[in-house]
């Protein structure tokens, strides 16, 4: 008989009095009140805690309520994720813990259904010290009454030790409410930025990044995704983040050939995503001037890029042939077995490689990529082929070289001729026990023991 979950947390109360990280996940509906006061219990045996982290695995509607914990969190705890809970009955737990002597988060991550300007001045006034701040709402409805505004953001001046800040919404418009104005009290009063990222803020524009110089010494990590209006020429001074090494853009589809011009200029830069970019092979050109030491580069869906696009990125063993590991090309219609042949040949340490949605890709490619043991290919971990509806059933013969997906471990195939042929689905997968192959689409890695599409 397997223990139940009141046994694990009281045995970990009695047996790891030293504990300092502690992750716990619940399936389904929200935790029963007995496994929350066991839980509260459990918290007071283990004063040395550092960080904690709850997440519901269930439905929207299924939340942690953290209240019950009320005044057993450790003094010690610096740094607490809840997924999901409720941003009222977050607001009014907080506003009680802030009154325990020493308490003093400095790292806060929360999934809930509504980012506020009450939470977030909650948050700085019972928070003081905060260095990160994670905050990702999904909303069930939206209303103009309670949704976040620059108050709230405007509050966030008096948290001067933050070094990270994230700010998602998941669903409908974005932030709506939020303009220029509020970003850039941020940017004005937040000198250590480290991190900023904000996705899907429909007023995000191009002066909000010009307020950015203040911290731009100190940024390693920008993501400014799905925001209309964003052009490139918000990028045009990007060479002055010195530190500068990730670059999310995502969604921002007036982004065009001239911003990977001014990407090539940071040096530091090693992951960059531009999908629904509206680039060309032309600007990925301009980006392999640069020579950047990149180790991630995502063009998922740049529609209007080509093989000879993906080509001129490795053109004359410049840095990237070296350095790059993962590579997503996926939903670009012109991408054909000529880039997995540049792929194999140049890229010297690809390990992860996404080719979804590329109609042009066919069976000759996954063939050399089975063929070639000693080839670049033979270090591929993750490759996805999901709807690739130019494979044919046979696009994986049996049976498989003994070198064959030798490190390989997750195959997309959903959506492919190949998942109706069942057989080759059993004979992968006892010729690699280890490999999981994935026949629904999932994204890379979809095997987490939770939401499991392993194929057996």
């Amino acid at each position: 008989m397997y223990p139940s979950v009141l046994d694990i947390l009281r045995a970990i109360g009695e047996r790891c009095p030293n504990l300092r990280s502690l992750l716990i996940e619940f399936a389904g509906c929200d935790a029963p009140e007995l496994s929350k006061r066991k839980l509260a219990e459990m918290l007071q045996k283990v004063p040395l805690l550092e960080s904690l982290s709850i997440t519901i695995r269930g439905t929207s509607h299924d939340v942690f309520d953290v209240r019950p914990l009320g005044q057993f969190l450790p003094p010690s705890l610096k740094k607490l994720k809840l997924q999901q809970t409720d941003a009222r009955l977050f607001v009014l737990w907080l506003d009680a813990v802030r009154k325990i002597p020493l308490f003093n988060l400095r790292s806060l991550s929360l999934v809930l259904d509504l980012i506020s300007d009450d939470l977030l001045i909650t948050v700085v006034h019972s928070l003081p010290h905060l260095v990160e701040l994670d905050l990702e709402d999904r909303p069930f409805t939206l209303s103009s009454v309670g949704d976040l505004t620059n108050i709230g953001l405007q509050a966030l001046k008096f948290c001067e030790c933050l070094i990270s800040l994230s700010i998602v919404r998941m669903k409908f418009s974005g932030f709506a409410k939020v303009t220029e104005a509020g970003y850039s009290s941020i940017l004005y009063s937040c000198r250590n930025l480290k991190k900023f990222e904000v996705l899907t803020s429909p007023l995000l524009s191009a002066s909000v990044i010009d307020n950015m110089t203040g911290v731009a010494r100190s940024v390693v990590e920008l993501r400014l995704s799905s925001c209309s209006i964003l052009t490139s020429e918000a990028l045009e001074h990007l060479s002055s983040f010195r530190k500068l090494e990730v670059l999310d853009t995502t969604g921002c589809e007036r982004i065009g050939d001239q911003a990977p011009f001014y990407i090539s200029k940071v040096t530091t830069l090693t992951r960059l995503n531009l999908a629904k970019a509206r680039i060309t092979d032309v600007g990925l050109a301009l980006l392999c001037a640069g020579d950047l030491p990149i180790l991630q580069l995502c063009v998922k869906k740049c529609e209007k890029v080509t093989d000879k696009g993906i080509k001129s990125l490795f053109h004359a063993d410049r840095k990237i042939c070296k350095t790059l590991s993962v590579l997503d090309v996926g939903y670009i219609p012109k991408i054909t077995d000529a880039t997995i042949f540049t792929i194999a040949t140049a890229a010297k340490a690809l390990t992860d490689l996404s080719l979804r949605f590329c109609n042009g890709v066919t069976d000759a490619a996954v063939q050399m990529l089975i063929d070639q043991p000693n080839h670049n290919s033979s270090q591929l971990q993750m490759l996805d082929l999901c709807s690739c509806r130019g494979l044919s059933a046979e696009a994986i013969m049996l049976p498989l070289p003994q070198h064959a997906f030798h490190r390989l471990r997750w195959l997309g195939i959903g959506l492919t001729d190949i998942v109706a042929k069942r057989v080759i689905f059993t004979a992968i997968c006892e010729a690699r026990p280890r490999l999981v192959v994935c026949g629904v689409c999932c994204d890379f890695g979809c095997c987490d023991g939770w939401q499991c599409n392993k194929v057996r």
